[in-house]
């Protein structure tokens, strides 16, 4: 079976400039590392967040503390909550570690120091992304012809009841 190119349609959310050519930096050293199809975005305000959130136009969001700092926690949970099929990875800095369990608990797929980052985590977190969305694509498609087959069959299980 051969399946299509998917692309990641990432999102990076950040307000600072170094932050943005730090991540834009990541990407590519990761983008060597593996043979993925990465579209990268930027939004610089948390209304330019939301708008894109509830546009559906992104899988990936890279959220940076500075978006939202102490409320990070809460700003994962409404952008999950506004579109549910997002997978968020927040970036912390590393002297609020505290709150790594907070994000995950709110929903984030993963979260980092953003000290810590480097291309081999960054490759590894595209990668697993990759992965989940290539397997939600098959489950979804299994699961429309299931009921796309059920549609089908009903109207004559229903007439042949009636009969």
């Amino acid at each position: 079976m051969v399946e299509s190119v998917m692309e990641i349609r990432l999102l990076f959310a950040t307000p600072d400039e170094e932050s943005q050519a730090l991540l834009d930096s990541l990407l590519s050293s990761a983008l060597e590392l593996t043979p993925l199809t990465v579209r990268a975005e930027h939004a610089t305000t948390q209304e330019q967040l939301l708008e894109r959130v509830d546009a559906d136009i992104d899988d990936v969001v890279v959220l940076d503390w500075l978006m939202a700092q102490a409320e990070t926690p809460a700003l994962v949970a409404t952008l999950l909550q506004r579109n549910p099929k997002l997978r968020i990875v927040a970036l912390l800095p590393e002297s609020h570690r505290q709150y790594r369990k907070q994000v995950w608990q709110a929903g984030a797929c993963s979260s980092i120091a953003k000290e810590n980052m480097e291309q081999e985590w960054f490759s590894s977190v595209l990668c697993i992304m990759h992965r989940a969305m290539q397997r939600e694509a098959r489950l979804h498609a299994y699961y429309q012809n299931l009921t796309t087959t059920v549609s089908l069959r009903e109207p004559a299980t229903c007439c042949a009841a009636a009969d």
